[in-house]
């Protein structure tokens, strides 16, 4: 005969891996700190990718001036306002970027914990089945 129970916590189960799947495979899978690193990687090089972007469309739509003026332009000035933007840029990023994550991932343990509790009942429900069936088969031989 079917256990409602253990029938109900395996719907849970599955209903829960479903919903949560990338967020159980990311806090298994990984470190916190790795994690995170692995995400402010990947959005350090996607800002430095937009950064370049930005300034490939200043100095295109600034390249009549530049053209212009490139004898009366301090390149040495102009490289370290660049650089300094690049630095601000990026840092900005990358603070969100670990923000961001950590609240994920805190969150994602939060319901590996939880999933980690319904396994632990589901385990329990298992072992009573077992220990009836047990009980139930030691009678039937007496």
């Amino acid at each position: 005969m079917l256990d409602e129970q253990r029938i109900y916590l395996m719907v849970q189960l599955a209903l829960f891996e479903e919903r949560h799947k990338n967020q159980l495979d990311g806090v298994q899978t990984y470190f916190r700190s790795d994690y995170i690193g692995r995400h402010m990687i990947k959005n350090g090089l996607r800002a430095t990718l937009a950064f370049m972007l930005a300034l490939a469309g200043w100095g295109l739509y600034n390249a009549e001036t530049l053209i212009v003026d490139i004898t009366k332009i301090d390149v040495m000035a102009l490289g370290a306002k660049i650089l300094f933007l690049y630095v601000l840029t990026l840092c900005g990023f990358l603070v969100l970027t670990y923000a961001i994550y950590a609240v994920r991932y805190a969150r994602a343990k939060e319901d590996y914990n939880q999933y980690q509790e319904l396994l632990q009942k589901l385990e329990r429900v298992y072992r009573q089945e077992d220990t009836r069936r047990m009980i139930a088969r030691r009678r039937g031989t007496q």
